[in-house]
């Protein structure tokens, strides 16, 4: 995916439930969106997966189970890290500091990941191959107008994009960028080893591996003596696959990305002028204050 801001990577992960993570542009949304959470969630696993009435009803209850423990258990602890990160934007980073950072919200990205699959099982067991069906068409569809957001277009276009897209978040957080910040910018994403044809091939490949592994779950479960923690540790690793490949050279490829995601983002912090970076510190605490009311 195109980079993103280190801070927004944080708020985007501390509000990650099931199978989406928010990224919200203000305050006030936050909140909105996060209270809201079970239902957008439910209506978005509909979609992809057709529920009948009764895993429909079952699919918001377990969402809903999980947003009052997220509540409980991360909210604090992304507030915590928020401080944290307050506390460092005054300042220099290092690349290993920018990446203990995301570190650490990794760490909540798998804690979230463990309660939604425990949450889920249950209901995956329950898919038929009809949903399955679907799901694979929808992935489908989608994969389609991926491609022609970033296949078709030209490398100055797709370039274009995302110092575009780059260019509006960093700008949300520290205000408007000058010639030589956005210059930066331009000749990280050059630099990036992040691919549009390697990104839609692992994206397939992935899918693929999941729907299998998923068909083989669902007739598992249906044999004498079906171990049904084995069954949540499955479901937990294909929740991770994207952030945690299992394949060694995916894996590899995505921890190098991430390096390379806090190399740069260091690299930038470190241009940004006494009034960006207060900017930054305001946004980051006014973030802090909207989670802390939400606990």
């Amino acid at each position: 995916m195109a980079k993103i801001s280190f801070w927004v990577r944080i708020i985007a992960a501390s509000l990650a439930a099931v199978v989406m993570s928010a990224s919200l542009s203000g305050c006030s949304a936050i909140k909105l969106g996060y209270n809201q959470l079970p239902e957008i969630s439910s209506w978005w696993l509909d979609n992809y997966i057709d529920f009948t009435d009764n895993q429909a009803a079952q699919a918001k209850q377990a969402l809903k189970k999980l947003q009052t423990w997220h509540r409980k258990e991360e909210l604090p602890q992304i507030a915590n890290l928020l401080v944290q990160a307050q506390s460092m934007a005054p300042n220099n980073i290092s690349q290993q500091q920018a990446c203990e950072v995301w570190g650490q919200m990794e760490k909540r990205i798998d804690a979230v990941a463990q309660e939604s699959s425990r949450l889920a099982t249950p209901i995956v067991l329950q898919l038929t191959p009809r949903q399955l069906r679907h799901l694979e068409k929808r992935w489908a569809v989608k994969n389609e107008d991926w491609k022609k957001d970033w296949l078709q277009p030209s490398a100055e276009d797709r370039l274009k994009k995302r110092l575009d897209a780059t260019v509006d978040r960093f700008s949300d957080f520290y205000g408007d960028l000058n010639a030589e910040q956005i210059k930066l910018l331009r000749q990280q994403i050059e630099q990036s080893l992040w691919s549009p044809e390697v990104a839609i091939q692992n994206r397939i490949k992935r899918q693929q591996s999941q729907l299998v592994v998923l068909q083989n779950l669902i007739q598992d479960a249906q044999k004498p003596g079906f171990n049904l923690a084995q069954a949540e540790k499955t479901v937990l690793q294909l929740s991770l696959q994207g952030v945690r490949p299992q394949d060694p050279a995916l894996l590899n490829l995505q921890l190098q990305l991430e390096q390379q995601a806090c190399l740069n983002f260091s690299q930038f912090h470190n241009t940004t002028t006494p009034a960006q970076r207060q900017k930054a510190q305001r946004r980051l605490r006014a973030y802090e204050a909207d989670l802390r009311d939400l606990i």
